[in-house]
Parts: structure tokens; C-alpha cells; sequence
């Protein structure tokens, strides 16, 4: 499944209403789909709300390897990228603490 940023959230990429829509979508459809490839269509989101909704949740219910299996992100700035990986290892800390 496709995911375009822009077409499935127009300008409104930087709540965390914004993100829960992306993360809901991925959600309904995580056991149909075998990949998920997010296209964020060259937007600059740099909003640490959006993108710990939209993806970093999802390791409550995921592990990071499965993250990677089943999720791509396609035309995405550097600075979003770098984003996402700190979100994702700061909720996978997280996890790990809450186990201890």
C-alpha cells in the first residue's frame, strides 16, 4: 500500500490529530498489506508531533524489525529521516525500560 502524505493529508502534517489519521490508515490495514511505502512527496514536516503519531506509536504494538519489514518512506528529507530514527529508538527504550 501507497501511502502519499500529501494527498491523504494536505497541508495538515504537523499535529498529532494529523499524524493519528497516517498511523489509523497503517493500523486498518497492517494485516492485509505485506509493505506500507510512505511518500512524503518532498515535505518538509520537522514536527516531532506528527511523526511520533504517525510512526513512532507504532512500536507499542511492533518491533523495529517488523517496523522495517513492513514500512518504506520514499522522497523524504534528511532532517525528517533523522527525526524518525530518534523518535523510533527513544520509543524503543522505552518499551525496553517499561519491561524492566
Amino acid at each position: 500500500m501507497k501511502i502519499n502524505l500529501k494527498e491523504t493529508c494536505g497541508n495538515n502534517i504537523v499535529t498529532r490529530n494529523d499524524g493519528e489519521k497516517i498511523r489509523k490508515l497503517i493500523q486498518q490495514n497492517w494485516e492485509k498489506d505485506d509493505k506500507f511505502v510512505i511518500d512524503f512527496d518532498n515535505l518538509k514536516i520537522a514536527s516531532v508531533s506528527f511523526i511520533d503519531e504517525a510512526f513512532g506509536k507504532l512500536i507499542d504494538e511492533h518491533s523495529i524489525s517488523e517496523l522495517r519489514d513492513k514500512l518504506g518512506f520514499q522522497n523524504m528529507q534528511d532532517y525528517d529521516r533523522e527525526l524518525l530514527r530518534d523518535i523510533v529508538r527513544s520509543r524503543s527504550r522505552q518499551k525496553q525500560l517499561a519491561k524492566v
